[in-house]
């Protein structure tokens, strides 16, 4: 703060902003609010911690000189502020967040890299623009068949070495991925989706059982582990770290919810086979 007196003598108060890097294109303030807000979209959609989002988007902010600018976001929204007098807010809404690492990994190395930066607004803006609408880059097929083998695999661990167990866990995983991308089409909430990804496992797990030399246990727990929340639990507790209290309690309840409804679904199949009379 740098005080200056005027002619009645009061004194008013000057926020002064540092100058942008050097090498950094000129831009105003509306367009670097516009970039960082596609940031913070790009970074929260593909399953960033908000404690990212947020040290992401200041700082490309603050290298432009901005520091009356301020961001507060959740899982499910970002708002950026302009502190200063008249300024205008920027609210984005989150309907849905998926999981991608490259996108990630990609606006984290340009939020580091601001001075290798020689694009202007337009340039910049085409980037992200790519990468926000960029489809993810395996297809629903190889994400299926990923989950059955990672289900085979897990049964494995569990200490079933019975080639039964595996091609059981895998034919598992596999249908209930599937079925779980096909009524993805419906934008079910994740409660549902969720849900009928465990009584898919419940179902198809002790259809495989009826042949004796399957074990319903070793198939169950496999086929569960790719859809466990661990991605969101975990960045609740890093959350929490950053001192985010009411993401990581968000982040924690939406893990707990989510393990919540595949195994009410998976209960929900154990009970509704044994009402059917089968064995």
């Amino acid at each position: 703060m740098s005080d200056q007196r005027t002619e009645s003598g009061t004194e008013v108060n000057k926020v002064t902003q540092s100058a942008p890097l050097p090498d950094l294109p000129p831009m105003t303030k509306n367009q670097v609010m516009d970039l960082a807000m596609d940031m913070g979209k790009i970074l929260l959609k593909s399953g960033a911690e908000t404690s990212r989002v947020e040290d992401t988007m200041m700082r490309f902010c603050r290298s432009y000189g901005y520091y009356d600018l301020n961001v507060f976001c959740t899982p499910t929204i970002i708002i950026l502020g302009d502190e200063s007098p008249r300024g205008k807010s920027r609210v984005f809404r989150v309907r849905w967040r998926s999981t991608d690492l490259g996108l990630i990994m990609d606006v984290n190395q340009l939020s580091y890299n601001f001075r290798c930066w020689k694009m202007g607004y337009v340039e910049a803006k085409r980037w992200l623009q790519d990468r926000l609408s960029k489809s993810h880059p395996y297809g629903n097929r190889v994400v299926c068949v990923a989950s059955g083998l990672g289900s085979a695999c897990f049964a494995m661990l569990l200490g079933s070495a019975s080639i039964y167990n595996f091609v059981a866990a895998f034919l598992t995983g596999f249908i209930a991925m599937t079925l779980l991308k096909m009524v993805n089409n419906f934008h079910p909430t994740p409660f549902w989706e969720n849900f009928l990804a465990g009584f898919a496992i419940g179902i198809v797990a002790q259809t495989c059982c009826l042949s004796p030399y399957c074990t319903m246990e070793n198939i169950i727990v496999g086929a569960l582990m790719p859809f466990l929340p661990g991605l969101a639990f975990t960045n609740g507790v890093r959350d929490y770290m950053a001192g985010d209290l009411l993401s990581g309690n968000s982040r924690i309840a939406e893990a707990a919810l989510f393990a919540l409804s595949i195994a009410i679904g998976l209960v929900f199949a154990l009970k509704a086979w044994t009402w059917g009379g089968l064995p």
